[in-house]
């Protein structure tokens, strides 16, 4: 017997959170071209908005703050990633069956290649740390897609 054709809904939900994904990769991969010092520049503007935040901390170091908000918008940035990437796969594991692990692999690929785009971007590098960091951001954005998912089904 051949596969079933997949229904119009989860052929439409595959394809809008395969979009969604992919555009995400983008904005990252777009963000590492960023030069060097219009990249401090953006994370000086957050730490000045976020000075009362770090007032209440009791954070008064500017380069502890500044690695903060440089390091959170990475795990940010990857639990977004992680998000998307969690509803692609099982988008796309309903409308096609079978395994996801193979693309899940792929997905531990993106903040590789980051990394890799600073490399070649004036004031910037590609760090070790940083994907490390990425794809503990990825793993944020799974569970908390896990978890929301729990809590919907109760």
């Amino acid at each position: 017997m051949g596969r079933e054709t997949p229904p119009d809904s989860a052929r439409r939900s595959s394809l809008l959170w395969t979009v969604a994904f992919c555009v995400w990769v983008l904005f990252i991969w777009g963000h590492s071209l960023v030069p060097g010092a219009q990249s401090s520049l953006e994370s000086d503007t957050a730490v000045s908005f976020l000075g009362a935040v770090f007032d209440a901390l009791g954070v008064t170091d500017a380069r502890l703050m500044t690695l903060i908000v440089r390091k959170g918008a990475h795990v940010l940035e990857y639990a977004v990633l992680g998000l998307l990437a969690r509803g692609m796969l099982l988008a796309r594991h309903r409308e096609r069956g079978g395994a996801v692990m193979p693309a899940g692999l792929l997905v531990a690929l993106v903040p590789v290649v980051d990394e890799c785009i600073q490399l070649f971007v004036p004031g910037r590098s590609g760090r070790v740390e940083d994907v490390l960091i990425d794809l503990a951001g990825v793993s944020v954005g799974v569970f908390a897609g896990m978890a929301a998912s729990r809590l919907r089904r109760r």
